[in-house]
């Protein structure tokens, strides 16, 4: 704050009476040093300025004045906005250097209030204000009206002003709106929709100095469908965007889901200004919605002006416009496709062989006739008329009766084999003809009848054939009774000849049959006579060294007969696997960790002049199956590629995903569309003929001699994998190999960590005293385990049916756990469970098993307290069966 001295007051205080007021201009003005200004102190200035400046301050409307030969400039609060950033500087300042980007502009209208003492008045009018930094479009209304000083000359302009920017630019976009809205109303088809909404942009070019539609297809590519104050060869309007080549107008981040984008455009593409003198430095991007969709339909390019600003206002007109266009796209889209159909309905209609006709209002008028009624009628001008005037013959013969009652009653009518007699030619007699119709009522959206549909055949052909056919009837009856004689023995005969075919059918599928059972009962009877020869022989001579007292040497008996029987536990599953009743224990499997340790195994097995290559796919899925049965079945492909290649050859095992669809596996029964990961085996051999390929999946079949194999192997594949879930197929040729893929369904789950293989630990023992209720039919078997248990520190009961093991059940004696088999005899081992449990419901059961039947019911037989072990087991497995189910805290871990 500036004071004349100390004891002065401040000049703010002492310029009240000049600028009054409390507002922001008014303090301003008694702050301001006037002093170093043109205009001097305030005390000195006219009376009339000063009037003048009271006026201005107490104004609420927008004002200013200018005094002096520079106008120095003076405004109050309402006139602010105008300044923008130029405010508060502009206080005082010459009018030329505050206004210079519009000097030019008004310059005329101030000469003419100071050399002529004359008032000015403009609307609206266009002044390129910089008041925000850029050019910035704006409009006003103004006048400018003289000032005169103390001596009665013009010192001074007055300026009452109203800016109108927003009206004008609202105004001029509801309007280009509106264009666009009229042009579009009567487009009903997409090209027609893209022709005036180009044209419609094409006169918003103030508000949008260029613009173009772009829509995407199927595969996202955007497609230039019109463009609008911009040259068809220019950089910034491509005819395609690419989906992965965006980076001009962002298609992708519109189809994503953005609102809108601001692009700044490059100086050197020098982009369309439209109607103003320099280009555009910004576009915007806005979608256009598609109904019914959430992915856009295509997107909306428009320069912004060069003197605007792409504020919320504008993006919300750009918004509306193409909404406007979206929506207009959608109706011609659904337009177009409502008149396909129509067309097409037209097309059925006028083409139906039977004859159709639609009738109007309660005076019947044709309103759309097919060609088969003309045929009916004759060929006349009967659309748009009445019927009564357009059939005049048909008066008298009930028809217009019947349709006056449809009309009124709205309820059907149907007509069969109706005399009509119809003027077919002009001035020819009426022709007699016979029709099948019905009058159909049609309804409005009110309910009320408002025409009637007709439609049927002319008949008369078939009339007159009953006719003839009646006549004729009347004199062949005597011949059609003879005719059955003769029919009534040829059916017998045949009915003979078919019971001797059918007999010769059934010897040969029963022929065909037999001859199987003995290929399978040859193969397994020569193996199983060597696996029995392994274990009698084994045990034989382990019995007689027993009795010689020779001890040494018997571990290699024993192992020599214990792996005789393993072999035969695997040719029981091979058989269960061919009869899909197999118990499988399917976990999670990765089958490249499988597949690669066994090319040891297969390199022993094929032989030196066998190459063997495996391809083990990077990113292999996990499948859900039974490893072990997995890995039997690759090895029994690869040995059935072996035996295909006698004079060596390439063997190749791959892994890899697959997706079968929904036409694979249409050919294919019990197969679902989906991920599934395939293992096959590709052999280099002599391949197959159709003959054998057709038959290689059967139960029996062979190409080997008796001895050499069952006819099981490939069946056993097949089976273990449809019980999979999965498919197995091959693919050969004579002379060009053979390749065998297994498909095994993916699983989503986590890997299974391999279990360890059981064995006998000091933990299986017990000191606890436990009591074990063993049934088992078989004597041996029931031996065995009990021996086992006793040898663990169990004590032990034995039952050697159901009944006897009931009657324990039903006892008070003590009972920890009952192991029992499932097949038993009376009872089976489930039921004698059942019946404990009424007494015992804490019961728990071991159930053993040799049926695969029994087997399979694991999935759903087992209940909690439940547990299942199979036929033949390994003794420490059937051990720590028994320990999991006394201890199950112990073996939780």
């Amino acid at each position: 704050m500036t004071f004349l001295n100390d004891d002065a007051e401040p000049r703010a205080d002492r310029y009240a009476d000049i600028f009054v007021g409390t507002g922001e201009m008014a303090q301003l003005m008694r702050q301001h040093d006037w002093a170093s200004t043109p205009l001097g102190p305030p005390e000195h200035w006219p009376e009339s300025l000063k009037v003048a400046l009271r006026i201005l301050l107490t104004s609420r409307f927008e004002m200013w004045l200018g005094w002096g030969p520079d106008i120095a400039f003076f405004y109050n609060d309402a006139y602010r906005p105008t300044l923008g950033i130029k405010h508060p500087a502009a206080l005082a300042q010459p009018t030329q250097k505050l206004w210079a980007e519009i000097w030019d502009d008004v310059k005329g209208r101030l000469q003419t209030v100071y050399d002529n003492g004359e008032s000015t008045w403009d609307r609206a009018l266009l002044l390129l204000l910089e008041r925000a930094g850029y050019p910035e479009e704006t409009y006003h209304t103004f006048s400018y009206s003289p000032l005169l000083g103390d001596g009665g000359r013009v010192e001074g302009v007055f300026c009452a002003v109203s800016e109108e920017t927003d009206r004008i630019l609202s105004e001029r976009r509801l309007a280009a709106l509106g264009d666009l809205a009229s042009s579009l109303a009567a487009a009903d088809r997409r090209s027609a929709v893209l022709a005036a909404a180009c044209a419609a942009l094409d006169r918003a070019e103030r508000d949008l100095p260029f613009s173009m539609l772009y829509l995407f297809d199927d595969a996202g590519v955007a497609h230039r469908a019109c463009h609008a104050g911009i040259d068809d060869a220019h950089c910034l309007a491509p005819l395609r965007i690419e989906a992965a080549h965006d980076g001009l107008w962002g298609a992708q981040r519109i189809l994503a889901g953005e609102a809108h984008i601001e692009f700044p455009l490059p100086a050197e593409a020098v982009a369309p200004g439209g109607p103003w003198d320099r280009p555009a430095a910004r576009a915007l991007v806005v979608p256009l919605a598609a109904q019914g969709s959430t992915r856009p339909a295509g997107f909306l390019v428009s320069g912004v002006s060069p003197y605007r600003r792409a504020d919320d206002d504008h993006i919300s007109f750009v918004k509306l416009m193409a909404g406007q266009i979206a929506s207009s796209l959608s109706n011609a889209d659904a337009f177009e496709a409502r008149t396909a159909e129509r067309d097409r309905l037209r097309s059925l209609y006028r083409q139906a062989p039977g004859f159709i006709c639609v009738l109007g209002g309660p005076d019947h008028v044709y309103e759309l006739v097919n060609e088969s009624y003309y045929q009916l009628v004759g060929h006349r001008d009967i659309e748009g008329k009445p019927i009564r005037v357009a059939m005049p013959e048909l008066e008298g013969q009930g028809f217009f009766e019947l349709l006056d009652e449809v009309y009124r009653t709205g309820k059907p009518f149907v007509g069969q084999g109706a005399r009509v007699m119809l003027q077919r030619e002009p001035g020819a007699p009426l022709a007699e003809r016979y029709v099948d119709f019905v009058y159909q009522p049609v309804f409005d959206s009110s309910g009320a009848v408002s025409g009637i549909f007709a439609e049927g055949y002319d008949v008369t052909e078939k009339m007159q054939a009953e006719d003839e056919l009646r006549a004729l009837n009347n004199s062949l009856e005597a011949r059609i009774v003879e005719r059955t004689r003769d029919l009534e023995a040829a059916l017998e005969r045949l009915r003979e000849e078919s019971a001797e075919r059918e007999a010769v059918q059934e010897a040969l599928r029963q022929s065909q049959k037999m001859e199987a059972v003995g290929q399978l009962t040859g193969g397994i009877a020569h193996d199983f006579n060597n696996l029995l020869q392994g274990i009698t022989g084994s045990l034989e001579v382990l019995k007689l060294r027993l009795q010689l007292g020779k001890t040494d040497n018997l571990e290699r008996l024993v192992t020599g007969a214990m792996g005789s029987a393993q072999r035969a536990a695997g040719l029981t599953h091979r058989l269960l696997a061919f009869s899909r009743r197999q118990p499988l224990d399917p976990k999670p499997v990765k089958a490249n960790q499988l597949v690669a340790p066994m090319e040891d195994l297969l390199r022993r097995t094929m032989g030196e002049n066998i190459r063997i290559e495996l391809v083990l796919a990077a990113g292999l899925w996990t499948t859900l199956c039974d490893a072990n049965q997995l890995e039997s079945a690759i090895l029994n492909l690869c040995i059935n590629a072996r035996d295909a290649m006698p004079d060596g050859g390439v063997l190749t095992v791959e892994t890899s995903n697959a997706s079968l669809d929904d036409s694979y596996v249409g050919q294919t029964r019990d197969l679902k569309a989906g991920q599934y990961v395939c293992v096959s085996v590709t052999d280099t051999g002599a391949g197959m003929t159709p003959d054998v390929l057709s038959k290689a999946f059967d139960p029996f079949f062979t190409t080997k001699p008796i001895g050499q194999g069952t006819g099981l192997g490939l069946s056993m594949i097949y089976g273990f994998a449809k019980q999979s879930q999965g498919h197995a197929r091959l693919y050969s040729e004579p002379g060009h190999g053979t390749s065998a893929k297994l498909y095994l369904p993916r699983h989503h789950g986590d890997e299974a960590l391999a279990p360890p293989l059981p064995r006998i630990e000091a933990d299986h023992h017990t000191d606890d005293g436990e009591i074990l209720l063993v049934v088992e039919d078989e004597p041996v078997v029931r031996a065995l385990v009990v021996d086992l248990l006793q040898g663990l520190g169990y004590r032990t009961l034995e039952a050697a049916d159901g009944a006897a093991a009931l009657r324990i059940l039903q006892s008070p004696q003590r009972i920890d756990l009952l192991v029992s088999d499932v097949g038993l005899p009376q009872m089976n081992g489930r039921q004698v469970y059942d019946a404990a449990r009424v007494t015992r419901p804490d019961l728990k059961v071991l159930f053993m098993t040799g049926y695969a039947e029994n087997a399979t019911l694991a999935n759903g037989f087992l209940q909690p307290g439940m547990e299942m072990i199979t036929k033949p087991f390994a003794m420490e497995k059937l051990a720590s069966k028994v320990l999991k189910m006394l201890r199950p805290d112990e073996n939780n871990g």
